[in-house]
């Protein structure tokens, strides 16, 4: 008879904790609240919750209808495409605080351009300090599409996608992060500038020439701006003027003195590459901020490599493969692959693919293999499937990015992401009669290299590489543009270095190649 009270508390306790473990996400839901407030200083909320800045949206100009519209689905649409964000909405926005509130500021009402960043702030659930994300990987910046699945994962109890960092204060390093980030901003085109331009004229006037250092120079340029680029961000000189003629005159000398033996030019060339790839792996935030680098100030890409750094990349890695011994080949094809697509430095997958495809056709050539339709079919089948074991194995071991999300979410999700970069492309080239009259004179120039006997190729598997980068990466007029500048420096290196070198040693294919029959 006593069993019977103990068995009822029992079934009671037990009723009492279902009842628990079912409504206990529902109150949690209750208590996390998004506001849109007005822009606000972060010292405001900085003594009772984390602080951090806001990108709003992605591409060049971004509207308050599609801020918002990002904001509540927890996904951004480049501008390119509308700037609006479709389907359903993930949050509902509030008007009053909760225990946990997430105060955010967005754009004002109509087009602005997409170069000032937006307060931000969440005041409960322990938050201190600087917001934090991985979509940015930069203390203090998050991304509109964090916003939606961090009040989504608060209110289940689940990781949220941003954190905070501990700072003393914060305020003032978001100051300083944002005034570093509008210096950068300001500072790229003038940057951009110079790096063609060092590039074209050692290049040019070293072919003109036929001086062998200056076309090792003009090969070099690329690598040394993007070197001197990292250094400046280093050492935190992003003022216009003197971060200007620190790059300009450090490109110069170091690519002068990089090229100034032969012997020094593959050293050069392999350290460069071990050093961005130690940059990006260690200091994420020296790369962000470099003017030759991520856009993070337009939303489009936070961390890793940009199609145009990839596409510079092709030079220095397709020298280096051309004058390594057959043995460090696929050693320096390994290198070259982490660089451009471990998620960890690079973390670009359509790089990955123009990486394969741009030395799978210099090992064809330098070991005369024949080309036949069945070995091109095979080798693009190759191609895919060892970019997606690439992507996998990186995911397995813990990385992640946009492109093992992609790849993580099956075929669908992998051909749909393929499908939006195509559309981008699409859009970007037709956007203005400027952007298409310049696609279509670049892409001419670049086919009619691809004409021109004698072949170099170097200078072939260059171009391999582009194609397939248009194919897979959504700026085609950066990519062709940018590979314009790579086919120079490389075209001319190739000819005017491999011609006066003796027949003999690693490059003799370079100029066997134009022995074939038919060349």
């Amino acid at each position: 008879m006593r069993a019977r009270p103990a068995g009822r508390a029992l079934r009671a306790v037990a009723l009492v904790l279902l009842a628990t473990a079912f409504l206990a996400p529902a109150a949690r839901a209750s208590r996390v609240a998004v506001v849109v407030v007005k822009p606000f200083a972060p010292a405001v909320y900085a003594d009772r919750g984390g602080v951090g800045l806001l990108v709003p949206g992605a591409g060049s100009t971004v509207t308050r209808e599609g801020a918002l519209s990002s904001l509540v689905r927890g996904k951004v649409v480049s501008s390119l495409l509308g700037g609006k964000a479709s389907g359903a909405p993930l949050i509902r926005l509030s008007r009053r605080p909760a225990a946990v509130t997430i105060y955010v500021s967005l754009p004002p009402p109509g087009r602005s351009h997409n170069t000032r960043r937006y307060p931000i702030a969440i005041v409960g659930g322990g938050y201190r300090g600087l917001l934090a994300s991985r979509t940015t990987r930069i203390p203090g910046l998050v991304s509109i599409a964090d916003v939606a699945p961090t009040a989504v994962a608060l209110a289940q109890g689940t990781k949220p996608r941003i954190r905070t960092r501990t700072d003393k204060n914060a305020p003032r390093t978001l100051a300083r992060l944002d005034e570093r980030l509008r210096r950068s901003h300001d500072t790229r085109t003038a940057a951009t500038i110079i790096l063609v331009a060092v590039t074209l004229v050692l290049a040019g006037v070293g072919l003109i020439l036929r001086s062998t250092l200056l076309a090792r120079a003009g090969l070099l340029a690329i690598p040394s701006a993007l070197f001197v680029a990292l250094a400046l961000s280093a050492a935190d000189v992003s003022r216009v003027g003197p971060a200007t003629a620190v790059l300009a005159t450090g490109t110069v000398v170091l690519a002068i003195a990089a090229g100034v033996r032969r012997a020094f030019l593959l050293p050069a060339l392999i350290g460069f590459l071990v050093a961005f790839l130690v940059v990006l792996a260690v200091w994420p935030d020296v790369n962000v901020l470099s003017v030759i680098g991520p856009h993070p100030d337009g939303g489009g890409r936070y961390f890793g490599v940009t199609n145009q750094v990839e596409t510079l990349l092709l030079a220095p890695i397709l020298a280096a493969a051309a004058l390594v011994p057959r043995a460090w080949f696929l050693p320096l094809g390994a290198l070259a692959l982490a660089l451009v697509g471990w998620s960890r430095a690079g973390a670009d997958g359509g790089g990955i693919v123009v990486v394969l495809v741009s030395l799978g056709v210099l090992w064809v050539v330098r070991e005369r293999r024949r080309v036949t339709a069945a070995r091109v079919a095979l080798a693009a089948v190759t191609v895919v499937a060892v970019a997606l074991a690439l992507v996998g194995l990186d995911a397995l071991t813990g990385g992640s990015s946009h492109v093992t999300d992609a790849v993580g979410g099956g075929p669908g999700s992998l051909l749909r992401d393929l499908g939006h970069r195509l559309r981008i492309s699409w859009e970007g080239v037709t956007a203005t009669t400027q952007a298409t009259v310049a696609a279509a004179a670049t892409f001419c120039a670049l086919l009619g290299v691809g004409l021109s006997r004698p072949r170099i190729a170097v200078v072939d598997a260059l171009l391999a590489g582009l194609i397939a980068s248009l194919l897979v990466n959504d700026t085609p007029t950066d990519v062709l543009a940018y590979g314009a500048l790579a086919v120079a420096a490389l075209g001319a290196w190739a000819i005017v270095d491999v011609e006066t070198r003796p027949r003999s040693g690693e490059v003799a294919f370079l100029r066997a190649l134009r022995e074939l029959p038919g060349r």
